[in-house]
């Protein structure tokens, strides 16, 4: 079905229900940890960033700090790099984040907001694109009893995350699967050979029910995202077993991509909140500039943008369209156009 408006989210959009900044999520990730991973933490803030955290205003920015653990720097150290400091602080960091981010979002998860307005104005040729790990959406879609599904389906909203989720997990194996779909558990795009699982319920139980127990041994111990690192690439928490499965998660990340470039090229309407089109975040750049004026086309095109910062205009008007505007400075009192 054809998309007419497209909603692009970023992380302003959740900071109104307490989930942190990119620049203020180091901190208080630091202070969510056990002392024992925190130390870790800090040592490789220090080594990296050349910064003692010592409090909030200290705060390292998480995407430049993660870019500087990236392993890849080390591939052709004859140590054993899983001692390297950065390495452990990496997997630390990682599998810390979506703990944090599933105790944020259950602290709000009844708390009606500007999300649930945005959900409840949604019709048939309207769509979603965040680019948050957090799952403040999908407790918005299931607070307000409506459809939506991670793939564009028959009767739901869509609601793509080109960055992936905390409720999102890789198969690692693709022996012998046999999945529980009537518990809490889905099968990403209604296809095993894509190796990702969903939870339905986004801060549900993790119980794989009747599955086959080789479910539990391929599943990742946590959730596949893409981290804020330059390369933006799919983190599936382990190893995959071999090449067809590491061929599935990417081919389910390079479809998300496809319907995202899609959806914009088709859209006439963008509405942007929360998110300032990063530099560093080259393929969101890349898509959003398929937005462009069509010349052979009369349809008038429009980015309206929800943003504190009156300067993230200009940004749109220069890489993605000539008319974008800012609609709107507060999320919170933004009504979002009712579809027919």
């Amino acid at each position: 079905m054809t998309v007419e408006r497209l909603y692009v989210i970023g992380a302003g959009a959740s900071c109104l229900y307490g989930l942190p900044t990119l620049k203020t999520l180091t901190w208080e990730l630091c202070n969510f940890l056990p002392s024992s991973d925190r130390s870790v933490l800090l040592a490789a803030i220090y080594e990296c960033m050349g910064i003692d955290m010592c409090g909030p205003g200290d705060s390292v920015d998480f995407e430049g700090f993660l870019d500087r653990l990236d392993p890849r720097a080390l591939e052709y150290l004859p140590t054993d790099k899983a001692k390297e400091p950065r390495v452990q602080a990496a997997k630390i960091a990682l599998s810390a984040l979506r703990e944090f981010i599933k105790d944020k979002c259950s602290k709000v998860s009844a708390q009606q907001g500007p999300f649930d307005r945005l959900v409840r104005s949604l019709g048939e040729h309207d769509a979603i694109a965040t680019f948050n790990w957090d799952v403040l959406l999908e407790l918005a879609f299931r607070r307000n009893a409506k459809p939506f599904s991670y793939w564009p389906t028959q009767g739901a909203s869509t609601l793509l995350k080109p960055h992936g989720s905390i409720n999102w997990f890789a198969l690692l194996d693709r022996e012998l699967l046999s999945i529980d779909m009537r518990g809490n558990w889905d099968v990403f795009g209604g296809d095993l050979n894509y190796y990702l699982l969903f939870l339905k319920d986004p801060l549900g139980s993790k119980d794989l029910g009747a599955s086959s127990v080789f479910v539990n041994l391929a599943l990742a111990s946590v959730p596949a995202i893409v981290p804020p690192i330059a390369s933006k690439i799919l983190s599936v928490g382990g190893e995959p077993r071999d090449g067809f499965i590491a061929s599935g998660h990417e081919r389910a990340m390079r479809l998300i991509w496809q319907t995202f470039q899609q959806q914009v090229t088709e859209a006439t309407q963008l509405i942007v909140i929360g998110y300032s089109l990063p530099g560093t975040d080259a393929s969101s750049v890349s898509t959003l500039r398929q937005f462009a004026p069509d010349a052979a086309s009369q349809r008038r095109k429009e980015v309206l943008v929800v943003d504190k910062n009156p300067n993230v205009v200009s940004r749109y008007q220069r890489l993605v369209h000539p008319n974008a505007e800012l609609t709107s400075d507060d999320f919170t009192t933004f009504d979002p156009p009712t579809s027919p």
